[in-house]
């Protein structure tokens, strides 16, 4: 009994993600919009993917219990020399991720806005990316898009010294 419902469950687990519109290196992401009760922006205004466009973006995906992950890889990209004109970033808050409740989260991203001031703060209050994208619930995802959208990166998990490397060059090569 126990086999068949593991099995039941990974059946059904592939499933969910066979109806997502998965990321694919090298091409453009499936249209995603976060607003009302799904998320959107710290002050309650909606998102859309479709502001990927024109500029370079990194997009982190983050479950606020692992918010600590790639502190590394951020700090290697604030050290990085580039304009707000060229490359933006966003930092996605997925809030089912954790059981933390949501004041909590709060005072951690004003904290993070504070050491990262540009960057845009996103909330995903009901695992929109991960539905509709395919990203990897409970950990940290990194993507890069080119200024067309088209994504040029991704890595879920923590990043090791060789593939910060792998992303810093991904940035560089996506301004």
């Amino acid at each position: 009994m126990k086999k068949l419902l593991i099995v039941l469950l990974t059946v059904l687990c592939l499933t969910a993600f066979a109806f997502a519109d998965a990321l694919e290196i090298g091409k453009k992401p499936a249209e995603l919009v976060l607003d009302g009760k799904d998320g959107g922006r710290l002050d309650n205004t909606p998102w859309s993917s479709q502001e990927l466009e024109k500029t370079a973006w990194v997009v982190f995906y983050v479950d606020p219990d692992e918010s600590d992950l790639n502190v590394a890889a951020e700090d290697a990209l604030d050290a990085m020399d580039y304009s707000k004109k060229e490359l933006l970033t966003a930092a996605v808050i997925n809030y089912k991720g954790t059981n933390l409740p949501n004041f909590a989260i709060n005072i951690a991203l004003r904290n993070k806005q504070k050491k990262h001031p540009g960057a845009l703060y996103l909330a995903d209050k009901k695992h929109v990316l991960v539905e509709k994208w395919g990203l990897t619930d409970d950990t940290y995802c990194t993507l890069v898009f080119d200024k067309n959208g088209i994504l040029r990166y991704r890595y879920d998990g923590k990043m090791d010294e060789a593939e910060i490397a792998k992303y810093l060059k991904a940035v560089k090569e996506s301004i």
